[in-house]
């Protein structure tokens, strides 16, 4: 039996994860901070598998605690990063971002990666909205993040192959909601008018290649992903 943890399962592709690593019999702990009353109802849903936790993901003590049953499946889909011009990120925002974006993944990885060691498995899967490579607008704080998160699955993919662990990374497109709501209309529209698609992408997409990724990908590792509707 397969046990994940979801950081951010309950937000607008995070929710969608639960269900559908649910639906596969997986056990889930889930993470939730503000959205106490979403996380309830998803977690009453979908039975006795899943657990809902309350915690602040830029609080790295508790990030610490969170890990302590262990699991072999980590899902990443947390974020921070409110839209603000370059004067307007002060040190709070930036550290607020960073604790989230990428602290906590790291450390919710290195907690699990032993357990996942004595398992002989383990998959540890990311989410990111830019990769290095595409200069799109976004606010800096969150933008500076997204680049780190690449870095950093490609460095733990060549690390932990050996001994069975794949990392792999989801670079999503605009999608339907989420951090997007956040975009100016002009951006948005300049995302759908120049992807192949011409259209957001939803939550269940997202959803489906992230679990796909966790479940059913044996070999692939260190990879990006791109969800982005041919963007």
């Amino acid at each position: 039996m397969r046990r994940a943890l979801v950081l951010g399962g309950s937000g607008h592709v995070g929710a969608r994860v639960v269900e559908l690593l649910a639906a596969r019999e997986v056990d889930v702990t889930f993470t939730y901070h503000r959205g106490a009353e979403r996380a309830s109802e998803l977690a009453a849903r979908l039975g006795s598998r899943v657990r809902a936790i309350a915690v602040d993901l830029a609080d790295a003590a508790a990030v610490r605690a969170l890990c302590g049953d262990g699991a072999d499946l980590l899902v990443h889909c947390a974020v921070s990063g409110a839209a603000r011009a370059l004067a307007e990120v002060d040190d709070a925002l930036w550290a607020d971002a960073h604790a989230v974006n990428v602290r906590a993944p790291f450390l919710a990885a290195q907690a699990l990666v032993p357990h996942m060691t004595r398992a002989g498995r383990g998959d540890i899967v990311f989410a990111a909205g830019l990769d290095a490579s595409h200069p799109l607008p976004a606010p800096v704080h969150y933008a500076a993040t997204q680049g780190a998160l690449t870095g950093m699955t490609r460095a733990l993919a060549k690390e932990l192959g050996p001994a069975g662990i794949r990392v792999n990374l989801a670079l999503f497109g605009l999608l339907d909601g989420g951090i997007a709501r956040d975009l100016a209309t002009r951006h948005v529209g300049d995302s759908k008018k120049y992807s192949a698609m011409q259209r957001a992408g939803s939550a269940l997409e997202a959803a489906r290649a992230l679990c796909w990724l966790a479940l059913d990908n044996t070999y692939m590792t260190g990879a990006v992903l791109p969800i982005t509707g041919g963007l």
